[in-house]
């Protein structure tokens, strides 16, 4: 009863915010320019080809910026998140669970926080740093973080109890891409780095080098 009455105490928040607000369908945001928050509980985002919005937030349900579409941050517990060619998330993403995907000329503003969701970037411009408990971070072309890759420990009590974040990370970092700032890891995992990558400090985890599109483990990665 507690948490019905928490959860009714947000929406009616929400609303009464001037936020754009969908229980239970998808959430479709034709092009132009829509500075509120739009809200999610069951069904997702998706934001035209050149559309604009502000906080974008999705309980169950993936989000999708189309081509060239700009959002100011983007938080989703679960579901796919894909930015198409071009377009923006201003601040921070963030995705519990569900692949991240983004694609050329893409730029993130802020940090990509994906904890047990995958992240695959190819030619992409992330001005903060990427951080994950479990999840494979893939990063090819021409793609640049500026502010290292964090891999970090489960939260303590049940999450860590949780096979899915044991699962150690893996971070596939391919030719071409650039990372500055250092690379962490807190328990270990998996890095592979091209050769002709450039990256900055690695602590916690070993670095295995390779030469080619991919190393051995991953032959698809292009």
């Amino acid at each position: 009863m507690k948490q019905v009455i928490r959860m009714t105490a947000c929406l009616a928040a929400l609303v009464c915010s001037g936020c754009v607000m969908h229980l239970d369908q998808p959430t479709e945001i034709a092009a132009g320019h829509l500075p509120r928050p739009v809200y999610s509980v069951d069904g997702g985002v998706h934001l035209a080809a050149r559309a604009e919005a502000g906080k974008i937030r999705s309980v169950d349900g993936g989000v999708t910026l189309g081509e060239g579409a700009t959002a100011k941050t983007i938080d989703t517990v679960d579901g796919p998140v894909v930015l198409e060619r071009g377009a923006t998330c201003r601040h921070d993403l963030s995705a519990v669970d569900g692949r991240v995907s983004l694609a050329p000329g893409v730029h993130v503003g802020g940090d990509v926080q994906t904890l047990v969701a995958g992240l695959d970037a190819r030619d992409a411009e992330i001005a903060g740093a990427i951080r994950t408990v479990s999840g494979e971070i893939l990063l090819h072309g021409t793609t640049h973080v500026g502010k290292g890759i964090y891999l970090d420990k489960p939260r303590p009590s049940t999450d860590a109890q949780d096979e899915v974040w044991k699962r150690l990370p893996r971070v596939v970092i391919g030719p071409g891409v650039v990372v500055d700032g250092p690379i962490v890891a807190a328990r270990g995992g998996t890095l592979w780095v091209s050769r002709r990558a450039r990256i900055g400090a690695v602590e916690g985890i070993r670095a295995q080098w390779f030469d080619g599109a991919s190393p051995p483990d991953l032959p698809g990665m292009k």
